[in-house]
């Protein structure tokens, strides 16, 4: 417990979203009346939920109501000094353009998540956004006021992330909703371990740590084991002599990258088709993050998608298409393909690689089966799940725990039973009930009273 001027200081956890929940993670934590706000996302299954949603065109109360933002009314008048942004996935930036004008605040986050964040400010048709977008790398630090912010690098599915230690003055909070692992990542930097074992050493108050795949025992796997896996399974597909395609997440540029590679090494061309595809690519060549070839073709407008088609129809066992559509998405390139609503057709003896798991909700496990059954149908074979997570395991998340060693932990980013298996873990790691806080969205912990 800390003391200022007589003054007993008291840090306050606010979730507003991705409690007991997978998506629109945001978080407010406040030292005496100054806060700092962790992320700004939108809950993708929501969303995907009611047809040809325009997310751009749609008010705060409409997507609030459709449980697709997070409900910010308790943090609105509230001295809001900064404004985190802890990676580029749109479980966490995806609602910056609905909510962050309310805020006379700045917004922190790696070059790769600024830019995808200026993306999401483009597309925003309701409100004008002003916040100064400041780019960091792991190892800043930041004074606001009172409140340091520290960037850690870590490694996940998506380059460029980071978890933030917010240093106040009744103690350090660590925010690690989303990480991994990986001492071959294959791009971008490793996670910093040696820092976060001197942020236990000098003593965290508490640390809110994701719980996306508490469910499995972990480690998870390295991307350098994505790769060999791909290996394998293109060499198979590609030797088959029918056309082949691949989809994986968008943001996933590591993963992508190892496709073009292995593509080029198997004697094929790779093609990248599909908006967001084109969008995280083309950042990210533009910032240096990663290097493909010049000659690569990435296309996202419509008429440029269908004009390549029509070409590769007639020499498909030239090429290897990347395509939207991992999680069987009605508009993505892969689906339409299968509708037949574009000039490529599917044929007995085509390859389908999904590399990339199924986001667990009833919205995209019915697309997803739904799709498949029409591949088969038309032939194809499909390949599914060559693909390891962005996320931590049961043993990191525990090696996580031990690093750090907050006074309390809190579980977040995942559903409830999720939760409640790192509330086990912390038992088993010797943390009273009292230390361990599940908490629920809207809840204001206080620590330090």
């Amino acid at each position: 417990m800390n003391f200022a001027g007589g003054r007993e200081m008291v840090i306050e956890i606010i979730p507003l979203g991705g409690l007991g929940e997978i998506g629109k993670n945001m978080t407010a934590i406040g030292f005496d009346g100054e806060y700092v706000v962790v992320d700004m996302g939108i809950r993708l299954d929501a969303i995907l939920g009611f047809e040809d949603v325009d997310i751009g065109g749609m008010s705060r109360e409409e997507l609030i109501g459709m449980n697709g933002i997070a409900d910010d009314t308790a943090l609105r008048g509230k001295d809001v000094k900064a404004i985190v942004l802890t990676h580029g996935h749109l479980d966490h930036i995806g609602a910056f353009g609905k909510l962050a004008h309310a805020y006379d605040a700045p917004a922190y986050g790696t070059p790769f998540t600024v830019e995808l964040t200026r993306h999401v400010i483009r597309e925003e048709r309701m409100f004008d956004i002003e916040n100064e977008l400041k780019p960091v790398m792991p190892g800043d630090i930041v004074d606001i006021g009172d409140i340091k912010l520290e960037f850690i690098g870590v490694t996940h599915s998506i380059l460029q992330t980071v978890v933030v230690a917010i240093h106040g003055p009744a103690g350090t909070l660590l925010y690690a909703s989303d990480f991994k692992f990986d001492d071959e990542p294959l791009l971008g930097y490793t996670t910093d371990y040696s820092r976060l074992k001197q942020l236990g050493d000098e003593g965290v108050l508490a640390a809110m740590i994701g719980a996306v795949r508490m469910n499995e025992p972990g480690p998870t796997p390295s991307e350098a084991h994505a790769r060999e896996m791909l290996r394998e399974v293109m060499n198979s597909a590609i030797s088959s002599g029918g056309g082949v395609l691949v989809t994986t997440f968008s943001s996933h540029i590591t993963r992508i990258k190892s496709i073009v590679d292995l593509s080029y090494e198997f004697g094929r061309t790779p093609l990248i088709l599909g908006r967001s595809l084109h969008n995280y690519c083309t950042i990210a060549s533009k910032l240096g993050l990663v290097d493909f070839p010049p000659e690569l073709h990435i296309h996202g407008r419509p008429n440029a998608v269908h004009n390549l088609l029509e070409e590769v129809e007639a020499s498909r066992d030239d090429y290897v298409l990347i395509v939207t559509g991992h999680q069987g998405e009605p508009t993505s390139i892969l689906t339409r393909i299968a509708n037949g609503q574009l000039p490529l057709k599917i044929r007995k003896g085509d390859e389908i690689i999904f590399s990339a798991s199924t986001i667990p909700n009833p919205i995209n496990e019915s697309n997803r089966e739904l799709l498949e059954a029409k591949l088969r149908a038309q032939g194809a074979r499909v390949h599914k799940d060559v693909h390891v997570s962005g996320h931590a395991g049961r043993q990191e998340t525990k090696e996580l725990i031990e690093l750090v060693r907050p006074e309390h932990l809190i579980p977040c980013h995942g559903t409830m039973d999720r939760l409640e298996l790192m509330a086990e873990m912390g038992r088993q790691l010797g943390y009273p009930d009292e230390r361990i806080h599940i908490l629920q969205n809207g809840e204001c912990l206080r620590l330090g009273e």
